[in-house]
């Protein structure tokens, strides 16, 4: 456990004055009031939306909406920490993500001004006013945050035994001190927050985080002003392209097959920026491919598996190459050729699955009867194998007849998908089709 915070006021001739501590009833009345006033002492891009907010594990004393647009659930106290507040803090996460993204929107609706929280009468409308980029679902799974008057040992160790095993939990601590006829409050960080992904999980960053990480990751590195040239660069000549921001780099993606494949990604490299191109045959066919291939190396375009990559690694080789880059670009642009779509089936199973609410999950067997076809729950999966990377059909919602997960594309992002809108899956992958299957 940290050291009690202390405080000296200086004097003239280097003497140090000891400020005095508060205990007691002052702090415990205005710490809460203070915090409400001023959420950025709790930390930078809080918004708060609760306080004293009714939930099935008691009040919650306060909500917050991040800076990357999730949710974190506050337990205060007015004194030390103790593990009866991780418990608390736990149990009212828990509550919370039991609930859908709409369900938790009523209730901040319901609940929001008053204990000088403002009020929000549309949620929905409120969050995407200042998370455009996100989905609703990226306001879970919560974050745990501890805040109190000190914290004891046990309380301290089990924050960090949670941290460590990749729950999003901090731990802060506020000492008041009298000076000068002042309170004044320090503010410490006792376990503080580790949002890097662990092995086998996905990431659980919603668009906003990612979009912070990349900001912090280019400010670290000395990058922002490159990196923001060189993506510029590529709007320009792409602007028909999704540009998909991840904690390392955009991805570029085009229309084909109903959905949208990836053109080319511009990372954050080892030193400096990465751009790289994929020579996908679906998308060029043979011969195409092999006179981009020589007009990427005739542009200083280097080979890698799936394609070809330019690293630029200071201001100074980009004004070398931004206009070789925006040659080749603009030539494989003029060479892509979406992917042609299997026929009529495969658009109406994509259509169908579509329609398939957040919260709810069809089977293939549903689907196959639902484009007339109940004989075809095999070509269903086909038709799902075949989606492009990057594509607006929510394939997580399909799942077996027995309710069991398995998507093709990836089962721990369908699995954390499904979770994230609210379905229960059950330790063996598989949902409960009586409470989540959707009727279409």
């Amino acid at each position: 456990m940290a050291d009690e915070l202390k405080i000296w006021a200086l004097r003239e001739g280097d003497e140090a004055e000891p400020v005095e501590g508060v205990t007691g009833v002052n702090l415990e009345n205005t710490l809460e009031e203070t915090l409400v006033q001023r959420p950025e002492m709790l930390e930078n891009g809080l918004h708060l939306v609760g306080r004293q907010m009714p939930t099935e594990s008691g009040p919650l004393d306060l909500l917050g909406v991040d800076a990357g647009g999730r949710l974190v659930v506050f337990e205060l106290k007015r004194e030390k920490l103790t593990r009866e507040a991780v418990t608390q803090c736990i149990d009212y996460a828990s509550a919370l993500s039991s609930k859908t993204p709409e369900e938790l929107g009523e209730l901040v609706a319901e609940h929001s001004g008053t204990g000088g929280i403002d009020e929000i009468d549309d949620f929905e409308e409120w969050y995407q006013g200042r998370f455009a980029e996100n989905e609703p679902s990226d306001l879970l799974p919560p974050r745990l945050a501890l805040v109190g008057v000190g914290v004891d040992e046990r309380a301290e160790r089990m924050a960090r035994f949670l941290s460590g095993e990749g729950v999003d939990i901090s731990v802060v601590t506020f000492y008041g001190f009298e000076h000068g006829g002042q309170t004044l409050l320090a503010r410490q960080v006792e376990v503080e927050r580790d949002s890097t992904p662990q092995p086998g999980r996905g990431t659980g960053q919603s668009a906003a985080e990612k979009r912070l990480a990349l900001q912090a990751r280019l400010a670290e590195k000395g990058l922002t002003d490159l990196f923001e040239d060189i993506a510029s660069t590529l709007r320009g000549v792409l602007p028909e392209s999704s540009q998909k921001s991840g904690s390392w780099g955009i991805n570029y993606g085009l229309p084909s097959g109903g959905g949208r494949r990836r053109f080319c990604h511009l990372w954050v490299a080892e030193v400096g920026a990465r751009v790289e191109w994929f020579s996908t045959p679906e998308n060029y066919g043979e011969d195409a491919l092999d006179s981009l291939g020589a007009e990427a190396e005739r542009c200083g375009w280097l080979p890698m598996k799936g394609g070809y990559c330019l690293e630029i690694a200071d201001i100074e080789r980009w004004r070398e190459v931004r206009d070789s880059l925006k040659e080749f670009v603009t030539t494989a642009l003029a060479a892509w050729k979406p992917a042609p779509q299997d026929g009529n089936f495969r658009d109406l199973v994509w259509t169908y699955i579509r329609q398939v609410p957040r919260g709810r999950v069809v089977t293939y067997g549903q689907i196959a009867e639902a484009v007339n076809s109940p004989q075809a729950a095999q070509a269903v999966g086909s038709s799902m194998a075949a989606l492009p990377d990057e594509t607006d059909v929510p394939w997580h919602r399909v799942v077996t007849a027995e309710g069991q997960l398995g998507a093709p594309q990836s089962l721990d992002e369908q699995r954390e998908r499904l979770r994230d809108e609210g379905v229960i899956v059950h330790h063996d992958d598989r949902v409960d089709l009586d409470k989540h299957q959707w009727s279409g």
